[in-house]
């Protein structure tokens, strides 16, 4: 046969395929009305399995894992469609509009870049500093603050991983997030020069995100502080002329600092997103994003047929973030792996409430943290 003969008769078995899918798509939604009726659950572990034994008997040894995969694919686009279709929306009860007036905890003092971030995101209100993010998590999770501000990651230095664990660990929603600029400058006392300057202060994701600056200068002694604002209030009080921090202008200015050197970020644009979040689950009109936690096993395949529930509700996928389950959270004897996803969609849609029931029943560990827009991208 020559090409033309191949790719016809594979044409021709494609149509079979296809025919064949649709009628087994019809009989799967048979299947998930006897389900509904009988008050069964979608997933049948035991059925599931013994399809992909058969399968895999059946196959010769050099298709047995494309066979297994092919099927896989086959029972989760089959499982997601009777999740459609018998899974009811279950009735959700949060806030739609942001509280008046307003106590916002933020960590650092005032001229930090979390400050700027609660300034973007509120008109009113009054801010209470804190001198962890653990304090601004706890203060919301008990109630002494209406709203708290976290950053989470930022352009240059990624992920803030130790706010992104208090998340998890703390009963708090996402409410908005936004984006805050940060030009990073070395800043010193009136009159110091950069090259007087020994040692400089600053968080250590500022460090991480100035250091090809940091690494020019291979002279200077670095040390992370708890706070960039903090650091500059620190080196205003400091008698010595060799110190130096890494902060904002408006911060500089805020603590009477001369900028010896502008701009010493990596990346130009740098920026950093922060979230706002509440004990109450707030979603606004705008909210365009989810955000979700969840496990799946530490087995071949199983993070692909988490992503193929996505594909097949046409859901596309913004943020996905791996790293380890924490302790607290663990089964025992299990190895799963937790994901943190973001999405685009709103709660509002219910192909997006489906979805998340279906997490919710299927998953060891799950977590909806909330339905959000950035406001960044509407200023």
């Amino acid at each position: 046969m020559d090409l033309n003969e191949i790719r016809g008769k594979i044409d021709s078995i494609d149509d079979k395929i296809l025919e064949l899918f649709i009628e087994r798509m019809k009989l799967a939604s048979d299947v998930a009305k006897y389900k509904a009726a009988n008050n069964m659950v979608i997933f049948q572990g035991g059925r599931e399995k013994a399809i992909i034994e058969d399968v895999c008997r059946k196959t010769p040894d050099d298709l047995k894992n494309s066979s297994k995969f092919l099927f896989y694919n086959i029972i989760d686009i089959s499982k997601c469609s009777q999740v459609n279709e018998i899974t009811p929306i279950d009735p959700l009860s949060y806030e739609t509009v942001i509280k008046d007036c307003p106590a916002v905890a933020v960590q650092g003092i005032e001229g930090a870049y979390g400050h700027a971030a609660y300034k973007k995101l509120f008109n009113n209100g009054s801010v209470q500093f804190y001198a962890s993010f653990k304090e601004v998590f706890e203060a919301v999770e008990t109630g002494s603050a209406d709203y708290g501000v976290i950053p989470i990651e930022n352009s240059t230095a990624g992920e803030v991983t130790a706010n992104m664990e208090l998340l998890e660990r703390h009963g708090v929603f996402i409410t908005r997030t936004v984006d805050v600029e940060c030009a990073h400058v070395l800043a010193a006392k009136k009159g110091v020069r950069e090259e007087d300057i020994k040692t400089v202060f600053g968080h250590e994701q500022a460090i991480r995100q100035c250091s090809e600056y940091l690494d020019k200068n291979s002279g200077l002694t670095v040390i992370p502080y708890h706070n960039n604002a903090a650091a500059a209030k620190m080196v205003s009080e400091n008698p010595s002329g060799a110190l130096g921090c890494i902060c904002s202008s408006e911060c500089a200015k805020l603590h009477g600092l001369d900028i010896v050197h502008p701009n010493i970020a990596s990346d130009p644009n740098n920026r950093t997103r922060f979230i706002c979040i509440s004990k109450q689950l707030e979603i606004y009109d705008s909210a365009d994003t989810v955000s979700i936690s969840l496990s799946i096993p530490n087995i071949s395949g199983a993070l692909y047929r988490l992503l193929t529930k996505f594909a097949v509700n046409g859901i596309s996928m913004t943020k996905i973030q791996s790293k380890p389950l924490p302790t607290e959270f663990k089964q025992p004897d299990s190895e799963d792996f937790m994901f943190y996803i973001e999405f685009e969609g709103s709660i509002q849609q219910p192909v997006v409430r489906k979805l998340l029931k279906n997490f919710e029943q299927e998953q060891n560990y799950f977590r909806f943290h909330g339905n959000f827009s950035n406001i960044s991208r509407k200023e």
